[in-house]
């Protein structure tokens, strides 16, 4: 009985801590055409000389709608990812999730994470994307509203108590009728003008966030 409690708390931690099976994942396969399919999209203002990077690989899903370019920093030795589509909410954001071993990133809101190293040849990195689902925006005077919801999130909502302890804030968040048999499997807060990102596995649908100091506007992304 012991052994068997034991082998529930490792999967329940194995559960929290590993990357999700993302129910509204776009898998991603190689492309090996040279021309990109995002002509308007390959530079990127203000981001480092191209001379500093190689690219190492790119990926693209089945309606060419996601693009992700793999790039070796030659300055630092580690591999960067840059994850374009035609829409920002799309690759604002959004997890990538690499497989063998599974490891999940999630990109800033120019579409960029840092990999590290990786071992794997790039002939051998397969990968897919998680875009948010809903986004919301809660304003510091206490105003909710919706910035981007899919289809079947048309009549999602969201729920956010505020509670305090002397200066810490924390903000619970509940989503409002999801649609049925949606599991929301992470929940992203981004805030203020820093941009600080903070991610919540939740449970039962509810998820916690310590608030950092002078949080300003937050943005609330669902992801399923």
């Amino acid at each position: 009985m012991k052994n068997l409690r034991n082998q529930k708390i490792l999967e329940l931690c194995a559960g929290l801590t590993g990357p999700p099976d993302f129910k509204n994942s776009i898998r991603l396969f190689h492309h090996y055409n040279q021309v990109s399919p995002f002509p308007h999209l390959v530079g990127f203002t203000g981001l480092p000389s191209y001379e500093a990077y190689a690219e190492k690989l790119a990926l693209i899903s089945a309606d060419n709608g996601y693009l992700l370019r793999i790039l070796h920093d030659n300055l630092n030795d580690t591999l960067e990812a840059h994850l374009l589509h035609a829409e920002e909410q799309k690759y604002q954001y959004a997890f990538l999730v690499l497989d063998e071993p599974r490891r999940e990133f999630l990109t800033d809101a120019h579409g960029r994470v840092k990999l590290g190293k990786i071992k794997a040849e790039s002939s051998s990195i397969s990968a897919s994307v998680c875009s948010p689902s809903a986004i919301f925006r809660l304003n510091p005077g206490g105003t909710l509203e919706p910035v981007y919801v899919e289809e079947n999130f048309r009549n999602c909502n969201i729920q956010v108590e505020l509670f305090r302890s002397g200066a810490q804030a924390t903000l619970k968040v509940k989503p409002l009728n999801l649609p049925d048999g949606t599991e929301i499997k992470r929940m992203v807060l981004v805030a203020g003008d820093e941009e600080e990102t903070l991610i919540a596995v939740p449970q039962k649908d509810l998820a916690m966030f310590e608030l950092p100091a002078n949080a300003g506007t937050l943005g609330i992304y669902l992801y399923e």
